[in-house]
């Protein structure tokens, strides 16, 4: 039997610290790769995202975990959209 998944307000410190490093890296990650492309806009929001995250993240209070939670989801949802884009890419200068 499968249990149902946690909402970030649901999980843990730990829990939510995990997931909040998995989203980050993965924003510096299709950030360098969005610049190594050429692609300065892509690799900018990225970096604007995942340092958003990082600042909810230092509070550990949880004032800021909607803020934090939905952070992580327009971060996915940007790498989601970037993946479904386009094959071919505008480089951007």
């Amino acid at each position: 039997m499968q249990t149902m998944p946690k909402t970030l307000i649901e999980m843990s410190w730990n829990e939510r610290s995990g997931m909040l490093t998995v989203v980050v890296d993965a924003l510096r990650a299709m950030a360098d790769e969005a610049l190594e492309q050429g692609d300065a806009r892509l690799a900018a929001n990225a970096v604007s995202i995942a340092y958003s995250i990082i600042g909810c993240a230092a509070d550990r209070s949880e004032d800021h975990v909607q803020a934090a939670a939905l952070l992580l989801e327009h971060g996915i949802q940007l790498m989601q959209a970037h993946e479904l884009g386009a094959p071919e890419k505008k480089l951007v200068h």
